[in-house]
């Protein structure tokens, strides 16, 4: 018994033999093909600043809200237009023109290292990542004696 196939205006007979062979083997060849699991810092680090696949390179996060020692603050108006870029590469950016590395070593520990306006100079800040998901970033700032936490949505 076979099968009869138009490919490319031409017939083409093939035996049910080698079409099962045939169909059996792709399905193998996908279903066996390798996902790759993402640790909780991987994910963590994905959340934050995208995966670096095609359009996902970058995550920009807009300041919403702030807190400072578990008070609401008003945002001025500068502060409103606040963003924070991190890049999938571990680079960052940020709305009022500082640039450096971030990382996230342990889970819930944001790191970055901004270049300071002399040369030079870095300034390392630290961060406890209360919360992120795909929509929000809440960050409470380190070794201070007022207890900061920001509070970010995501704009792209």
């Amino acid at each position: 018994m076979s099968i009869r196939m138009i490919i490319n205006n031409k017939s083409i007979c093939i035996s049910v033999k080698h079409f099962v062979f045939i169909l059996l083997s792709s399905f193998l060849f996908f279903a066996c093909a390798k996902e790759v699991l993402v640790d909780d810092i991987g994910f963590q680090r994905h959340l934050v600043g995208g995966t670096g696949s095609y359009d996902d390179t970058k995550k920009t996060w807009k300041l919403d809200s702030l807190s400072i020692d578990g008070k609401a603050f008003a945002l001025t108006t500068n502060q409103k237009k606040y963003t924070k870029t991190f890049n999938h590469d571990g680079t960052y950016s940020d709305s009022d023109g500082f640039n450096g590395n971030w990382e996230i070593a342990t889970i819930d520990n944001l790191t970055h290292v901004t270049s300071g306006s002399t040369a030079g100079s870095k300034i390392t800040t630290k961060y406890e990542i209360s919360e992120v998901n795909a929509a929000q970033l809440n960050l409470k700032l380190l070794n201070t004696t007022s207890k900061y936490e920001y509070f970010f949505v995501v704009v792209n």
